[in-house]
């Protein structure tokens, strides 16, 4: 084998010892916390497979959430990728490791807008100065309980962004009112229109009738 093999191989064998690492910090994190699992509750329910570009160094690999867990891989799975998201590796680090929000908008995410912006929201939760912030959670409460929420200093942004989306429902809610109304008139408009010319129509032909019998006559 020579030398640059020999490298290869160990950098490979560095790579999974990492995705293992990865893998089993995570699957826990997933199954203790319940901030996470409510937050990684939609991607859990879809299956959703999510593919790490990094580079400097170059990079691949994959993210999928499962019931059993949140696994890490080198290798492309079967199933089509959800999401590509785009990073070096120091803002990865800077994102997971310090929470770096500068960093986090500098992803480069492609997929689906709606899944972009839950993935957004995902990521803070799985950082480690998030996670260290409310661990006796994970030793007073470790049951599966869907209904809790964890530390109200966790979970606020999530209850911030459920009173917008709410806000935002109703203000769609009322602008739908307003555009039914609005057809609402100009079908009672057009329908308005469509007798009168109903009407100038059938005394238009009753004047052409009346005149051609009066020269025929």
């Amino acid at each position: 084998m020579s030398e640059s093999q020999q490298k290869q191989g160990q950098s490979r064998l560095l790579l999974n010892t990492l995705m293992i690492i990865l893998e089993t910090f995570y699957s826990f994190v997933l199954k203790h916390d319940r901030v996470v699992r409510l937050h990684a509750k939609f991607f859990i329910a879809q299956q959703i497979t999510i593919k790490i570009n990094s580079y400097i160094p170059y990079v691949d690999f994959y993210v999928q959430f499962t019931d059993k867990g949140i696994l890490f891989d080198l290798k492309a799975p079967e199933k089509p990728v959800d999401l590509t998201v785009s990073s070096t590796v120091l803002d990865l680090i800077q994102i997971f490791a310090f929470a770096n929000r500068r960093s986090m908008k500098k992803l480069r995410i492609e997929g689906d807008e709606i899944l972009k912006d839950k993935f957004h929201d995902l990521i803070l939760p799985l950082t480690i100065p998030k996670l260290l912030s409310d661990w006796k959670q994970w030793l007073t409460n470790p049951d599966h309980d869907e209904t809790g929420v964890g530390s109200k200093k966790r979970i606020a942004p999530l209850l911030e962004k459920i009173d917008q989306q709410r806000s935002k429902i109703n203000t769609l809610q009322v602008e739908v009112k307003q555009y039914q109304n609005r057809i609402r008139r100009m079908e009672q408009k057009q329908k308005t229109i469509n007798i009168f010319l109903s009407v100038i129509s059938v005394l238009f032909i009753t004047l052409i009738v009346y005149n051609l019998w009066q020269i025929f006559s």
